[in-house]
């Protein structure tokens, strides 16, 4: 992930529209980093060391996140487990998820051709794109 060059411009800051994101990250390091860049972008980020606690974070919120990034490898409950539970919930069933993984061969877990995949390192341009992208493919109001 290249941090160098965290925004391409302003301009991204309006292109948000308040949109909030769960980031799902056991790595503190790769977790604070996508929230500092998305923070920069003008998200309003959430964020959650494994599935078990992201579950936790969205029973809190009144209105769920309008996206995720989700690692798939963590302890207590993995991404493809927090998938299974969030995509059992009928509030949830139309969040956007965006797998963001650093496996040598990443795979969407089966039945979920609808999650996007990211590969560690990548671009932060990369990044913002396709968040906007997910988020504007979906209604603001998923409850």
């Amino acid at each position: 992930m290249s941090l160098a060059r965290r925004l391409p411009n302003r301009m991204s800051m309006d292109m948000t529209n308040g949109a909030s994101i769960l980031v799902v990250e056991d790595d503190a390091a790769v977790r604070n980093a996508l929230r500092d860049v998305l923070r920069d972008a003008g998200y309003s980020v959430m964020v959650a060391a494994d599935g078990a606690v992201a579950l936790g974070a969205i029973d809190g919120q009144p209105i769920g996140p309008d996206a995720i990034l989700l690692d798939l490898n963590m302890p207590h409950m993995d991404g493809s487990s927090f998938l299974q539970c969030l995509r059992s919930r009928p509030e949830s069933r139309r969040t956007p998820v965006i797998i963001v993984t650093g496996a040598a061969r990443p795979t969407i877990p089966d039945g979920y051709s609808d999650v996007r995949l990211l590969r560690k390192p990548f671009d932060v341009n990369r990044l913002l794109a396709l968040v906007r992208l997910v988020i504007g493919s979906q209604p603001r109001s998923r409850n």
